[in-house]
């Protein structure tokens, strides 16, 4: 994924975080630091105004998605969201957005972790489809959720190289 000490990672499921999940992926940034938080993350990675082709992509899939009585999210963060997910859980080393909905549950849930040659930030998506509804939007959105989540981790390191934090090798 580019020189961005950014790689996809494995997902051990079931996940105490969503109960029941049938789909799931998870990226890594790798760092050096030992300053950073969950919160920190999140707002390295959510803090920025999105590029307009995501905000372009919100709003397309908000006007499609209100057709079938899918929840809408507005692109936002505070305390209590980040992007157009709500907070679940928060703590030093985890952070847990998301909502359950009619075609599928999900969490997108941002980790602190500790490694061999220094810590990661690993963003983990979730996903509890319900129906033939959920496995359609699921299929039919991941090329997208690939980029947007490739997209954030991105920020996170820019935000590190503005810092001038070293980064892993």
């Amino acid at each position: 994924m580019g020189n961005y000490n950014i790689d996809k990672v494995a997902v051990a499921l079931p996940s105490v975080f969503l109960e029941g999940a049938n789909w799931a992926d998870a990226y890594e940034f790798r760092y050096l630091s030992e300053n950073l938080n969950a919160a920190d993350a999140v707002g390295a990675m959510f803090g920025q105004a999105p590029p307009l082709w995501v905000r372009f992509l919100n709003v397309t899939r908000n006007k499609i998605v209100g057709l079938f009585g899918i929840k809408s999210g507005q692109i936002s963060i505070d305390e209590t969201q980040a992007g157009a997910f709500p907070a679940v859980f928060q703590s030093e080393e985890v952070a847990v957005y998301g909502f359950d909905d009619w075609h599928l549950d999900f969490r997108i849930v941002i980790q602190v972790l500790e490694k061999e040659a220094g810590r990661a930030v690993r963003l983990t998506t979730l996903v509890r489809r319900n129906n033939g509804f959920g496995y359609c939007y699921i299929f039919l959105i991941s090329p997208v959720h690939k980029l947007i989540v490739r997209r954030l981790l991105r920020n996170l390191s820019y935000s590190y190289a503005q810092q001038k934090q070293p980064l892993v090798p």
